[in-house]
């Protein structure tokens, strides 16, 4: 009788390793919608080539019906291009470079477009507004991106995840 309890005991402590689920894989799919939000504040006429940019997930990433990385989750990046503001009308731009996301111990790479050719740089720019003849003398308008600003991109390759454990 003892020695079933021992071998019972046994058993029930094997069991939650013995049983433990191995992590699923699941692929991530290049061109798959990632919803971003600027946090802070970007001006054309003080922002400078290389300015850190932080940036946060507005919604959860999923793939084949499985969360691979929830809301909430931080993305950085990177100010690669900047003109300000000039005479006749010619308005401010920003461009952004996107690091990866990082997901468990691998980077999911975001692109600003789904196009493999085109750059993978999410761009920021005003309207060209020209009013004759007096717009000539009229700088045009800076690009202000305000704090919450969301902004779609794009995973950029496939990539296998782990879910789960």
């Amino acid at each position: 009788m003892i020695l079933i309890r021992r071998i019972a005991a046994l058993l029930l402590a094997l069991t939650p390793s013995c049983f433990a689920q191995s992590p699923t894989v699941t692929v991530v799919h290049e061109g798959t919608l990632v919803s971003l939000a600027l946090v802070g504040t970007l001006n054309s006429r003080t922002a400078k080539v290389g300015d850190h940019v932080d940036l946060m997930l507005v919604s959860d990433v999923t793939a084949n019906g499985a969360v691979v990385a929830k809301e909430g989750a931080e993305v950085s990046g990177s100010v690669t291009f900047v003109k300000r503001a000039a005479l006749a009308g010619r308005s401010g731009q920003i461009n952004l470079r996107l690091d990866a996301l990082r997901v468990r111990d691998k980077d999911v790479r975001l692109s600003g477009s789904k196009d493999k050719n085109a750059a993978s740089d999410v761009q920021f720019s005003r309207a060209y507004h020209l009013k004759w003849p007096m717009g000539l003398m009229r700088t045009g308008d800076d690009v202000e991106i305000n704090s919450g600003t969301q902004l779609t991109v794009y995973v950029s390759e496939d990539i296998a995840l782990s879910i789960g454990n």
